[in-house]
């Protein structure tokens, strides 16, 4: 008896989860948040292991601002080598300790998209309907 109840116990939070786990939103949770575009200079470039996600400092008008960018692979891999003095251009979602990159341009030459329309980030592999793991969205701008 004791070992059927435990078993019923076991089961219940796989049968209770399985519609959550099923579902996926059609958006990640910081698509919410309002969208920016800046444009500046770059004045520190982070890349250091362990320290969490690449991220670079950029001066706008008086401000500076931390952008956050993507997975420092699907960075090499994408030549992306931002240098203190580069002139950027930023879309982002705007945080409260700074913006989340959906693409970013240096010195006016192509934009490196690192979310998609949705604003999944384009270095995660597989499902959700991104072809490749390179991010070629269709809707490109």
């Amino acid at each position: 008896m004791l070992r059927r109840t435990l078993l019923a116990l076991a089961a219940l939070p796989l049968a209770m989860g399985a519609p959550a786990f099923a579902q996926t939103p059609e958006q990640p949770p910081i698509a919410s948040e309002p969208k920016v575009e800046l444009k500046g200079t770059v004045t520190k470039v982070s890349t250091t292991r362990g320290e969490g996600m690449p991220y670079l400092e950029m001066r706008t008008g008086s401000e500076t601002v931390k952008v956050t960018l993507g997975s420092m692979r699907y960075l090499m891999q994408n030549d992306f080598n931002p240098k203190a003095g580069d002139a950027i251009e930023v879309k982002g979602y705007k945080m409260k300790d700074g913006v989340v990159a959906i693409e970013v341009s240096l010195g006016g030459g192509k934009p490196l998209a690192l979310r998609d329309s949705q604003g999944w980030p384009l270095w995660m592999r597989g499902g959700r309907g991104r072809q490749g793991r390179m991010g070629n969205d269709s809707e490109k701008k």
